[in-house]
């Protein structure tokens, strides 16, 4: 475990290098928050939270597959629209999580067999969601986490139902629905672990951009790349790689957001005012590196307050203390994480 001295001198220099680069021109960012139904439905202060810190909700499990399809032959809407009446209702825009992931299934999606039936449930999957909020929702995310962890290592797909039944040409289907079916929408292929200094995050980021590149060289609507952001405090931020990343998605004419914005803070020490600083730093240092090359479309966390989030319950940490991952505390107190995100909103990020 880090001594204090040593984690206050890293956070330091992630701070440095968070502030290092030259901004690309300055807008206001929308900042938004996905929102878990059971702390919406019980919470009025999470309730409340959303409403003053966020400019964008996203339901965070309620338009998954385990949540909608239940049953092969319905639907069931009734925690998506749930939170999308609440964001309609305040003002607030909307992105939906998410059309097609090798997850959050329910059991009779492992039960298919033909390519045709997973063809068929996936179009139409697709076409009764999107339709449903066809012109409420603006923003898609598509495909969740498609590519391998380590893509240098049997290829870049991952294993997935869908992978095994339709082969890559999954990804091209779901956006092909998705733009038929609304073709007004923001569409955005979503996956993780492009930040880091390491092999697998530059290999991960050539796949993307090879994925992008190719529903558009087969004119399929594709409108954005989303970063999920889950950033591990003890890791170091490959400040040049991503501003690489950013200055190739821009070459292909697309969007960055941020999706699920998060610390896992769970081998630093358990000073909270520390941890709060150093996670201020880490966000800073990510957030520089890709607005210094291209402004983000969005910046979503995944979470609000630290009294909800998945990263203690992943992530435990020996010593028992509470994970702060988000930019509230667990009392709904402003951390020094959000004053870095509201400096993107403000647009002098």
């Amino acid at each position: 475990m880090p001594t204090r001295r040593a984690a206050l001198r890293a956070g330091a220099a992630v701070l440095a290098a968070g502030a290092a680069p030259a901004r690309a021109a300055s807008r206001p960012v929308a900042l938004g928050s996905a929102a878990e139904i059971g702390a919406f439905r019980s919470d009025p202060r999470y309730r409340e939270a959303l409403k003053r810190y966020c400019d964008i909700v996203v339901p965070m499990n309620d338009l998954k597959w385990d949540a909608l399809r239940h049953e092969r032959a319905g639907f069931d809407f009734a925690g998506a629209d749930e939170i999308v009446a609440f964001a309609e209702a305040n003002g607030k825009a909307l992105r939906g999580h998410t059309l097609l992931w090798g997850e959050a299934l329910p059991p009779w999606v492992g039960e298919m067999t033909t390519r045709a039936e997973a063809e068929r449930e996936l179009t139409r999957h697709i076409e009764v969601v999107v339709d449903r909020y066809k012109g409420r929702i603006a923003t898609w995310d598509v495909v969740n986490e498609v590519i391998k962890y380590d893509p240098t290592s049997g290829g870049p797909w991952r294993d997935t139902v869908w992978q095994r039944l339709l082969g890559p040409e999954h990804v091209e289907i779901a956006f092909r629905t998705a733009a038929r079916t609304d073709p007004k929408a923001r569409l955005v292929l979503n996956d993780f672990h492009f930040e880091e200094r390491d092999p697998g995050a530059a290999a991960r980021r050539a796949v993307a951009l090879d994925i992008c590149r190719r529903l558009r060289d087969k004119g399929i609507p594709i409108h954005g790349l989303g970063m999920q952001a889950h950033l591990y405090a003890e890791r170091t931020i490959d400040t040049e790689g991503l501003q690489r990343f950013m200055r190739d998605l821009d070459g292909l004419g697309l969007d960055v957001e941020i999706t699920e914005l998060d610390v896992i803070d769970w081998k630093m020490p358990a000073d909270a005012a520390l941890r709060d600083k150093h996670a201020a730093a880490l966000v800073a240092s990510f957030l520089g590196a890709v607005a210094s090359a291209k402004r983000p479309k969005a910046i979503v966390t995944w979470g609000l307050t630290d009294r909800y989030s998945w990263v203690g319950e992943t992530f435990p940490r020996k010593d028992g203390a509470r994970a702060r991952p988000l930019p509230l505390d667990a009392d709904y107190r402003p951390k020094p994480m959000l004053a870095v995100l509201e400096r993107y909103r403000r647009g002098t990020g």
